[in-house]
């Protein structure tokens, strides 16, 4: 399969975490990690938004259009060949499991970047967001798993104080932080909808009304929770202790 295959580029965008996934209840994991995506043509609205994003982390070589241009499918194949060599690099894969002349985001490289996740306490999902791989940069890792934020335990932390300034603060900066298709996602959850375009649930109110007991309330937090990057994460966290 080459590069230029749309189901390839729109699991290289879900993997690289410019594009929201979609979970394949039946996966195919000989072809693909776990993602269910079609191989339409790249015009739909969420590909093209996506292809922009990536485009914009690599404005210095990329016209940010979001067209799949033979300029942005070979930074794409590069970006996957160079998160590949570093999971090699740092023990997660080997060239029998990712073969140095495949950039594709399959289930090999799926399960070397979920094996690196849990090395440092992140949410293990497969998705090698760009701080994620500003991480594998590096020339060590620490084996010491990095705090993570639990939302479920901060929601039960907030309905105790929801007037503490900087929990509002906390949340209104995550808010603003996080992509339009992340909250779209995250509202359709919690109302149990699937609007193409939602009035965007405010953080604030779900951490008051949320309940445990409420299948609705724990997909939409679970699903916030495993977008939330270790850059992020942080810069929440530092608001929300902030005394």
């Amino acid at each position: 399969m080459a590069v230029s295959s749309p189901e390839v580029i729109r699991h290289i965008l879900i993997g690289l975490g410019y594009l929201a996934p979609e979970i394949d209840p039946k996966p195919d994991l000989t072809k693909f990690a776990p993602w269910k995506r079609n191989n339409n043509s790249l015009t739909d609205d969420p590909t093209e938004e996506a292809i922009k994003k990536f485009q914009k982390q690599y404005s210095q070589k990329l016209t940010i259009n979001g067209n799949a241009d033979a300029e942005t499918r070979t930074v794409m194949a590069d970006t996957v060949k160079g998160l590949q060599n570093r999971l090699k690099f740092h023990g997660f894969a080997t060239n029998a499991e990712i073969p140095p002349d495949k950039p594709f985001y399959g289930p090999a490289t799926y399960t070397a970047v979920k094996k690196f996740q849990k090395s440092q306490g992140l949410t293990e999902n497969g998705i090698a967001t760009f701080e994620q791989r500003q991480i594998l940069q590096q020339s060590s890792l620490t084996d010491k798993p990095q705090p993570q934020v639990k939302l479920r335990d901060l929601c039960f932390q907030f309905q105790k104080n929801p007037q503490n300034p900087s929990y509002i603060a906390a949340l209104n900066n995550l808010q603003q932080n996080l992509p339009k298709d992340v909250l779209h996602k995250v509202t359709n959850k919690w109302r149990g909808t699937n609007d193409q375009n939602p009035e965007i649930v405010k953080l604030t109110n779900l951490f008051t009304y949320y309940d445990d007991n409420n299948a609705n309330h724990r997909d939409a937090l679970n699903h916030l929770q495993s977008q939330l990057t270790p850059a992020i994460s942080q810069a929440f966290l530092n608001l929300w202790n902030k005394k």
